[in-house]
């Protein structure tokens, strides 16, 4: 498989533009030709602090593109990890968070598949309570991965599911989807804690792994998620999803930077197979084309 990032526009952009020749703006910044580096590195959603800092460190750098390229593998290669589980705890229970729309309910999907692959049975926890087509969603994907899903036909506490799932469950792994959380909702977050309580209280090493799934065409408002996420439980990894769409990318080393945390896989479509190990070849491969 390959990554298929193709919203890295920035990269070809910078290349279109260095003539070899720096020149210093008035207010300091570096500038390639007439672009200005760090505008082209805010505009593909690096931040502000990012981007200057990037900008100042290449100032004197003849061979910007190598130097840039360099600069991000630095940033994110030691963030990069295998999605890995310890088998000795059954089962072993991993919680999927992320606000509407950023890809859960499918990477659930991709996960199970993914475990199964590994020779691991998967059961997989509908907490999404409150939207049937979630729950439907998930109920189709556990029939086609042939993995045992704990729902409720009514709304019902997210928290109960949880529960019922935990203490039935006998595979080696249990997935569970929550609801697609707005991380300014006081209520909702309070729902989603109390899903980590509950499972606590079977399990207090549980939840194992806490995953929050980041949409690569979100930008800097996944800044914003993870902060708010952070102070509900926190964050083993994440998993960033949809990177076969427009996103320029430049948010996730900001997000490598600034919180250091593992960049667990990502999704590039909505087939269950389309979930891999992040790649820095992958993600800087215009940089050398």
């Amino acid at each position: 498989m390959t990554c298929g990032i193709s919203g890295l526009s920035f990269f070809k952009k910078l290349k279109s533009t260095i003539s070899g020749v720096f020149s210093t703006g008035t207010k300091g910044s570096v500038r390639i030709g007439d672009t200005d580096l760090e505008d082209v590195l805010i505009g593909a959603d690096f931040g502000v602090d990012l981007a200057s800092k990037i900008a100042r460190e290449l100032r004197a750098e003849k061979d910007v593109v190598g130097a840039l390229r360099m600069k991000l593998e630095s940033i994110l290669q030691p963030i990069i990890k295998d999605m890995e589980i310890d088998r000795s705890k059954k089962p072993f229970v991993i919680v999927l968070a992320g606000v509407n729309g950023s890809g859960k309910t499918t990477t659930v999907a991709k996960l199970a598949c993914f475990f199964k692959a590994e020779g691991l049975s998967v059961d997989i926890a509908a907490c999404d309570t409150f939207r049937a087509a979630a729950t439907e969603q998930l109920s189709a994907w556990a029939i086609k991965l042939d993995c045992r899903i704990f729902k409720s036909e009514t709304p019902k506490d997210p928290a109960s599911v949880a529960f019922d799932a935990l203490q039935s469950t006998k595979s080696d792994v249990l997935l569970i989807d929550t609801a697609g959380r707005l991380q300014n909702n006081t209520n909702l977050m309070s729902e989603l804690a109390k899903i980590y309580r509950t499972i606590g209280k079977i399990d207090k090493s549980a939840p194992h792994m806490n995953i929050l799934i980041i949409d690569a065409t979100t930008g800097q408002n996944s800044i914003e998620q993870i902060k708010e996420f952070s102070k509900v439980h926190p964050i083993s990894g994440i998993i960033i999803s949809k990177m076969d769409g427009g996103s320029k990318g430049g948010v996730i080393t900001r997000v490598a930077g600034e919180f250091e945390l593992p960049i667990l896989g990502i999704g590039t479509g909505e087939n269950e197979h389309n979930f891999e190990k992040f790649s820095i070849e992958k993600f800087l491969k215009d940089l050398v084309e």
